[in-house]
């Protein structure tokens, strides 16, 4: 039987470490609180390291993130809110079968936005299923493309594939 992709992230104490496309990572459990993500960025400092409006940015983000890890998000509303997500069709149909083998309603809270330039942003998570965290202080990253912010294709990517025992999904 597949495993879901937050029951095996959850078990997973891998680091991840990315190029210039970001990163995406999670923690051991819910109660360790030290984010496990490595990634190739610098935390966001003066200088130019954030979009003109951060506070209008960081409120799309949260939306956006919020949205697209919800078990009740439409599929045409996840490709919309996924960086590529148009040609991620097969990768997300892995996600959902995942996550309806395991029996989950996933949701996500946004804990801190920090920008690494003005088109991308590390993002602090947890993921839930209903009330029960599964994911605690998880690290992906959002993108800037056409205007709209994003979770970046390699943020979904790696999480689709860690709950896919490593194997290679289609589209990422």
């Amino acid at each position: 039987m597949k495993r879901s992709l937050a029951l095996l992230v959850l078990g997973t104490t891998t680091a991840l470490a990315t190029g210039c496309g970001g990163s995406s990572g999670s923690t051991p459990g819910p109660a360790d609180t030290t984010p496990a993500a490595v990634t190739s960025t610098t935390p966001a400092s003066s200088g130019g390291t954030a979009p003109d409006n951060p506070t209008a940015a960081k409120t799309e983000i949260t939306t956006m993130w919020e949205t697209f890890f919800h078990t009740g998000t439409a599929r045409s509303e996840a490709v919309s809110l996924l960086e590529d997500g148009s040609s991620l069709g097969a990768a997300l149909t892995v996600a959902e079968q995942e996550d309806t083998d395991a029996g989950l309603t996933r949701r996500a809270k946004v804990k801190l936005i920090n920008f690494t330039s003005p088109t991308q942003a590390t993002v602090t998570w947890i993921l839930y299923n209903k009330k029960t965290p599964l994911l605690n202080n998880a690290s992906g990253v959002a993108v800037l493309v056409d205007g709209h912010w994003k979770v970046s294709k390699l943020t979904f990517c790696t999480l689709v594939s860690l709950g896919a025992n490593g194997k290679d999904v289609p589209g990422c």
